[in-house]
């Protein structure tokens, strides 16, 4: 924005004025027009970008006056400076409230006019500039909003999908085309810290040992990526790598909102990596052949006291086999519960300390909550059954896990799911039972 890009228009019915005027102001380096009236400034404003007039308020034809009206009407943005012979603060203040930038008496000295020229230059600068930053702001903004919303909706499709392979796709193919990334890699780690890649695009099939090369300069050996062009995004589960996310510009740098969405899509991807580790998958029983038995209403939490949990379990089959989609977190090893209760397809997430497949420590109170979250939110009829929550408080302390029986009960509330807690009342003292039964409903079994 140099000053011949700053276009003036010297409007005055004295050639002599105008002719001395735009000498001065070309030899300053400035782009200058002129016209002898109104008239023929109004046309040239319609024709022309001009940044800046200077107005002889005093000429024949339309007024000074007149004609600043005409020019803001045709471009509010256009400064205009006044010259009159007959400046007065209330012919002065009346051009201001028209709109003009600032006002000359006649005669005007060259000092005074560059001064005022130059200010008006760079306060075009300055609106310019913002103007521009406004531009590329809204741009960015739209561009991020967009973005954001492909996330939203990939959250929502992985919801709907049972196959790795298929959500693997999904989520790399929207960071390809919806966030506009070149290449991008999306690995699965083992519990041995082994790399897999599920899905790339922009890499060729020969780049494979590179890809895996990558992870293990970067995740593993924790070195720096060489380019700004590339990011990597590991995805925990509690102090484990399960995944990675890789990501590559070709002909820009990463910004830090790019970086910062990929963290966002790395956050979607371990609740979709867990569900296919712990097996979350509702497929469903097989539906009895004889009425439901138990009408356990949706949006409700209860707690069943007894010494065996013999009863909660029966509820608990009851609803799996009539097209309600069930989720079970026991202490118990779950395979001796799949056997007494003949339940083959329904989830089952064991607490324990022990690795293992579908096994969880109970001190991951908020991953286990990011589980139930996860399948609730898949099934559109639900009932999740917690045994074990004497082991829960044995191992956290019964405040924090109160607090998390709180986020359950208002997540079964909000999901319309359903939650039973069997309990052994020995195992908590009164004063514990009581702020349970504050938050669960008691249900009363029938002899």
């Amino acid at each position: 924005m140099d000053k011949d890009d700053f276009n003036i228009l010297i409007v005055d019915d004295e050639i002599n004025i105008r002719e001395s005027l735009k000498l001065i102001l070309e030899t300053e380096g400035y782009n200058v027009f002129d016209a002898e009236s109104g008239e023929e400034a109004v046309n040239q404003l319609q024709n022309k970008k001009i940044d800046l007039v200077l107005l002889d308020l005093k000429m024949k034809g339309i007024s000074g006056e007149e004609t600043l009206k005409q020019i803001k009407d045709i471009n509010p943005e256009v400064m205009v400076i006044i010259l009159t012979g007959y400046a007065t603060l209330d012919s002065s203040l009346e051009a201001i409230k028209y709109g003009a930038y600032d006002y000359l008496k006649k005669p005007v000295s060259v000092n005074e006019i560059k001064r005022l020229i130059f200010k008006a230059y760079d306060h075009w600068k300055l609106s310019a500039l913002v103007k521009h930053y406004n531009t590329e702001l809204k741009q960015r903004y739209v561009k991020r909003n967009k973005e954001l919303i492909s996330v939203i909706t990939l959250s929502e499709k992985l919801r709907e999908i049972d196959s790795l392979d298929k959500g693997a796709k999904l989520i790399v193919d929207t960071i390809h085309d919806a966030v506009g990334f070149d290449k991008v890699c999306f690995y699965s780690v083992n519990g041995g810290g082994t790399p897999r890649i599920l899905n790339r695009i922009g890499f060729d099939s020969k780049e494979s040992k590179k890809l895996l090369e990558i992870y293990d300069n970067y995740v593993n050996k924790k070195q720096n990526l060489p380019s700004k062009t590339s990011f990597i995004s590991p995805i925990f589960f509690e102090k484990d790598i399960i995944g990675a996310l890789y990501v590559e510009k070709l002909n820009s740098s990463l910004e830090q909102e790019d970086e910062n969405l990929i963290t966002l899509i790395s956050g979607e991807a371990t609740s979709f990596l867990l569900r296919f580790k712990y097996n979350i998958v509702t497929n469903g029983e097989e539906e009895a052949p004889f009425p439901i038995k138990h009408q356990i209403p949706q949006g409700r939490s209860f707690i069943v006291y007894e010494d065996k949990y013999e009863k909660s379990f029966e509820i608990f089959k009851d609803l799996i086999t009539h097209n309600i989609s069930g989720l079970a977190i026991t202490r118990t090893p779950p395979e001796s519960l799949k056997k007494n209760y003949d339940i083959e397809k329904t989830p089952f997430i064991w607490l324990s300390k022990i690795e293992g497949p579908n096994t969880i420590s109970p001190i991951y109170l908020n991953s286990i909550m990011n589980l139930i979250t996860d399948f609730i939110n898949k099934g559109k009829d639900s009932v999740v059954i917690i045994e074990g929550l004497e082991y829960l408080v044995s191992q956290n302390n019964f405040d924090i896990v109160l607090k998390f029986i709180q986020a359950l009960r208002d997540l079964v509330i909000v999901e319309s799911s359903r939650l039973i807690i069997p309990l052994n009342k020995a195992a908590v003292t009164p004063k514990e039972i009581a702020q349970l039964e504050k938050e669960l409903e008691v249900l009363k079994l029938k002899n």
